[in-house]
């Protein structure tokens, strides 16, 4: 490892920190197999402890992905990190034949895309319509969805379908292999982004993320296709081309709703009216296209996403305290009032990026303060994707995929918090695959409740604090940095 005069001296004295963390999450991998194995019953182990064992897989390899990340090189070429990019490739790669453990929602997936690729609307038909009794008894899609039409955008669909047409014994096969490809593909574009970033040095936090690697490999989820098409939008953000970043986000939205939120902090920070018209008309035009499309083939693309909504909670702490007190009425104004003192801080972040862009070209010093223009526009869309989540009924672990590649463009203690705590959800797990019964716990939700309180505090702190005695907005408070000051010097 090739390393500078000035490199800190743990960096110095420990490779073997490096490389022995960038094994262990190989071998956390690993033991996919084994938890699958106890998740289908097909071991002598307890089912009712594979909660457990999913919280202890993702605790351990954050941690060994932490540890990696800390003692990373602090390089701007690809070479340097050949070991952990290897590493990370196989950790996927050796997923593609494990069966889920984390949800059924690929059972979900293939029957909604059998459903459209056998000629029905899947967006008007629910799985338990007497019309779909034979392929149900093929398929097996899961009991607790029979009620409900599908609820997925068309891109989604018509992945689901492109597996399904592999018939029900490939199918899932197909399906892996499809996230595969995005996994590497979201690693890549990763790479890309964070080089031009001049923060390549941060890339283990998406090589190695246990959420990426679990949640494309064993969770098979949806999710895996949205960190893609966000990493590849700001990907085009980053080269300035808003007419296929705005394209690219109209895509992601078609794939999941949540890459929309791109548009807020970009729509911000365009140095004008014309860039920023660009960026929106051509997402809303490709979005236009895909929907018209849908609409034309015969399929009513709404479905059930109302009624998921208005029936389903999961690890919100939100709707925990709200949810059985307030009215829908006052649950909808609370929920409005929160999105646009949200967005005025991310609007507040962008524009921040726009002055501090603007000053550094006027003093000719774009390169030194390339780190002040990053961390203040990366705060705000990491602001932008995260609000959504935080004021819906329904947080899943893997929602917060889109999140991961974003954590590397500006690494804080908030964000690397709040992706250790959710998988402490996955509690649900040994009782449900036992005995079919879906009781989640109250101290995950307790636990991210407190974690909530501590980030939106120390935001609020801020603001306040830059409204009193302006200064660079860059000072938001990141024990992360403070505790790294040291690798900061590299800097």
């Amino acid at each position: 490892m090739t390393m500078q005069p000035n490199t800190p001296l743990i960096i110095q004295l420990k490779p073997w920190l490096y490389y022995g963390s960038l094994f262990a999450v190989l071998l956390l991998s690993l033991t996919s197999h084994f938890i699958s194995d106890v998740a289908q019953g097909l071991t002598a182990n307890n089912i009712a402890n594979v909660g457990l064992y999913v919280i202890g897989q993702y605790t351990l390899m954050a941690f060994f992905m932490l540890l990696a990340w800390y003692n990373s090189p602090n390089e701007s070429s690809f070479s340097h990190y050949k070991a952990m990019i290897i590493i990370a490739i196989v950790a996927r790669i050796v997923l593609i034949d494990v069966s889920p453990y984390t949800s059924n929602d690929v059972d979900r997936y293939l029957f909604d895309g059998r459903i459209a690729y056998e000629g029905f609307d899947p967006y008007q038909i629910s799985h338990n319509n007497p019309q779909l009794s034979e392929l149900s008894a093929q398929w097996q899609p899961p009991q607790e969805h029979a009620k409900y039409s599908t609820l997925y955008p068309p891109v989604s669909l018509a992945l689901f379908a492109l597996s399904s047409s592999f018939g029900v014994e490939n199918a899932q096969l197909a399906w892996q292999w499809l996230l595969l490809i995005a996994g590497l593909l979201t690693l890549f574009m990763s790479g890309l982004v964070l080089k031009k970033a001049n923060k390549l040095k941060h890339i283990a936090l998406v090589a190695l993320s246990p959420l990426l690697i679990l949640e494309t490999g064993v969770g098979l989820h949806i999710d895996a296709f949205s960190a893609l098409t966000v990493i590849s939008a700001i990907y085009l953000w980053q080269h300035k081309n808003n007419a296929l970043c705005g394209a690219t986000i109209g895509l992601g939205m078609s794939i999941k709703i949540l890459p929309v939120m791109l548009l807020l902090p970009f729509f911000f920070s365009q140095k004008n009216v014309k860039e920023a018209a660009i960026l929106v008309i051509n997402c809303g035009l490709t979005v236009t296209l895909i929907y018209a499309s849908t609409y034309a083939l015969g399929y009513y693309p709404v479905g059930s996403i109302s009624v998921f909504f208005e029936k389903w909670r999961s690890a919100s702490p939100l709707f925990s305290l709200i949810g059985d007190t307030l009215s829908s009425t006052q649950i909808f104004i609370l929920i409005i009032s929160i999105v646009a003192l949200f967005s005025s801080a991310i609007a507040y972040f962008s524009f921040g990026y726009r002055k501090i862009l603007h000053a550094s070209k006027m003093a000719n010093s774009h390169k030194k303060n390339n780190s002040q223009v990053s961390y203040t526009i990366f705060a705000g869309i990491q602001l932008a994707i995260a609000l959504p989540l935080l004021v819906s009924p329904v947080v899943f672990p893997w929602y917060l995929l889109p999140l991961v590649p974003l954590l590397a463009l500006w690494p804080n203690i908030y964000l690397i918090g709040w992706m250790i705590i959710m998988p402490l959800t996955y509690e649900v797990l040994g009782q449900y695959l036992a005995n079919q019964l879906w009781q989640p716990a109250h101290w995950p939700i307790i636990t991210l409740a407190v974690w909530y309180a501590f980030t939106l505090c120390s935001l609020a702190l801020f603001i306040f604090k830059q409204s009193k005695t302006p200064a660079p907005i860059t000072q938001l408070t990141n024990p992360v940095r403070v505790s790294l000051s040291r690798r900061r010097k590299l800097l």
